[in-house]
């Protein structure tokens, strides 16, 4: 993910003959200062240039790479729009899902499956990562190449960092744009992506790309976005570097006994032969291999008790090192065993469920605080607090612990109110 250029603004002021005058130089009359409220846009962005310039320099950084990109940076106005906008409603998982498996995703991906076998057999021999899930990250990620964002990465980092509420991300990934330029490995006209700082065909911020891009092609160049080598490889070489282990799994699908303790798919790890003590099965009614019994794994209840139950395993750990996210890394998965020509979910979704919009979840995040379940804050973001918050609730109003909220369990938490 990455940027553009803007002149650097740090101009020597000529030295004044008397302290008296350079005092009067230095000193601001009092009406040209501005309350804060009253400072634009460009104004902040233009003192947010000088401010940063003069700490890439004291980091060491050369004065003609900070002209020639953070001076030339420019506001971009769509990272300003797109990085407020809050969805109100948000899409259910299933509904997630199956958009992962559209026709022209999976037609996509098994043509370059097909166009770049030789490339996926080096990369699973070098790197240990499967070919299709490698192909299915390529095709969320980009659609193999088609929508990799048009934006100019050191535009966009820049305005997230100085007007869009993201200050330390921004300028952590200006930093890694001047360290990947430093290396000179890519030229400074490559750096587009998206609005949000992602680019290339397999979406790395460039810190990621600073740390993990591979030149699989060895020309100089680490070529994310036209040089598939490049980009497979960078991506297999990172999911290496945060474990992925080649023999284990992502997820399996199960099915769990009545009376199960749903409170246990609180992140806790088992290994196979702990679940299947307590019941728990494959969907397929096999019984574990042998080598699977020591393997560890947590149970997922993604749509709650009547959806679909998967025990997830390293693997699936790792692709959210990609991507923090249970519905892409479950995304990954599926699309991953259909391009096998596996089918991924057997157990149907809990389709008539509506999800929550943004108000919903604020209006449950306040109701469970007040009833003293701590959500960690009101901001319409259900994550690990929000999780373990609606879970005691549920367990100590006696329905199932599984963490899932819809509709009717929100006007129960409200009424409780």
């Amino acid at each position: 993910m990455i940027k553009y250029i803007t002149v650097l603004f740090f101009t020597l002021f000529a030295c004044v003959s008397t302290q008296a005058a350079s005092q009067a130089a230095s000193e601001p009359k009092q009406e040209d200062i501005k309350p804060a409220s009253e400072t634009t846009q460009a104004e902040q962005f233009t003192a947010w240039k000088r401010d940063f310039t003069a700490r890439a320099l004291a980091k060491g950084y050369d004065s003609e790479l900070l002209s020639a990109t953070v001076g030339q940076a420019k506001i971009n106005p769509k990272a300003i729009k797109s990085n407020k906008s809050q969805p109100e409603f948000t899409r259910a998982i299933w509904v997630y899902i199956d958009g992962v498996m559209s026709d022209s995703r999976l037609n996509g991906g098994r043509a370059k499956l097909a166009k770049h076998e030789q490339l996926f057999t080096d990369l699973e021999t070098r790197y240990g990562v499967d070919r299709h899930v490698l192909t299915a990250i390529w095709g969320l990620e980009s659609a193999y190449g088609a929508i990799m964002g048009s934006d100019n990465m050191i535009d966009s980092l820049a305005t997230l960092a100085v007007l869009g509420g993201r200050k330390k991300f921004g300028e952590q990934q200006l930093f890694g744009i001047l360290d990947i330029l430093s290396s000179g490995e890519v030229r400074q006209s490559q750096l587009i992506g998206s609005w949000a700082g992602a680019m290339g065909m397999t979406q790395f911020i460039p810190t990621t790309f600073r740390d993990y891009a591979v030149d699989y092609d060895n020309n100089g160049n680490k070529d994310l976005w036209y040089g598939a080598g490049d980009a497979l490889a960078s991506t297999a070489y990172y999911l290496k570097r945060f474990g992925w282990r080649p023999t284990e799994p992502i997820t399996t699908e199960v099915i769990l006994p009545k009376g199960f303790n749903y409170n246990l798919s609180n992140g806790s790890k088992r290994t196979i032969s702990g679940w299947a003590g307590m019941g728990v099965r494959s969907v397929s009614g096999l019984n574990w291999s042998n080598d699977a019994l020591f393997l560890e794994a947590k149970l997922l209840l993604p749509a709650g008790a009547e959806g679909p139950v998967f025990l997830t395993f390293k693997n699936f750990d790792v692709i959210k090192k990609y991507n923090n996210s249970t519905s892409y890394a479950l995304g990954i998965n599926v699309l991953a065993d259909h391009l096998l020509g596996k089918q991924a979910i057997i157990q149907d979704w809990p389709r008539a469920d509506k999800p929550l919009s943004l108000t919903d979840k604020k209006n449950l995040q306040t109701a469970l605080s007040r009833q003293g379940y701590s959500t960690g804050g009101i901001d319409g973001m259900i994550g690990p607090s929000s999780r373990r918050a609606i879970r005691a609730w549920q367990y100590a109003n006696g329905v199932p612990a599984d963490g899932y909220i819809n509709k009717d369990m929100l006007k129960q938490v409200i009424a409780a109110h």
